[in-house]
C-alpha cells in the first residue's frame, strides 16, 4: 500500500502531503469537535516529520485548550488539523484527503 497521500481545504489555499503510514481513522465526539463541526470528527494522524503543509499563510491555529490546538483555513474555514502541544504527531481530518 502506498504511504503517500495528499489533501487540501475546500478552497485549496492550504494543501498537505504525507509520506509515512497514517493511523487508522478515529472518531471524536467531544464537545469541542461537535461545536466546531456540528457533528463528530473523523481523523487520522501522521508523524510531524511525515507531513508537509503548503499555504501556511492561509492556515490559522486556534488554541482550543491548554494542551491542543486546531488548524483551519482562514479563507474558507475548513477544519484540517488537530495538534497536541507535546506530541510528535498531527491529526488530519479524514475528509480533507483527495
Amino acid at each position: 500500500m502506498d504511504d503517500n497521500h495528499s489533501g487540501s481545504c475546500l478552497c485549496g489555499a492550504v494543501r498537505f502531503r504525507t509520506s509515512g503510514p497514517l493511523r487508522g481513522v478515529v472518531y471524536c465526539h467531544c464537545s469541542q469537535c461537535r461545536r466546531q463541526t456540528g457533528h463528530f470528527v473523523a481523523a487520522t494522524a501522521s508523524r510531524d516529520a511525515d507531513i508537509v503543509i503548503e499555504g501556511s499563510d492561509a492556515l490559522s491555529w486556534y488554541g482550543a485548550s491548554d494542551v491542543a490546538k486546531r488548524g483551519f483555513c482562514r479563507t474558507c474555514g475548513s477544519l484540517l488539523f488537530w495538534k497536541h502541544n507535546e506530541l510528535d504527531a498531527i491529526s488530519i481530518m479524514a475528509g480533507s484527503f483527495e
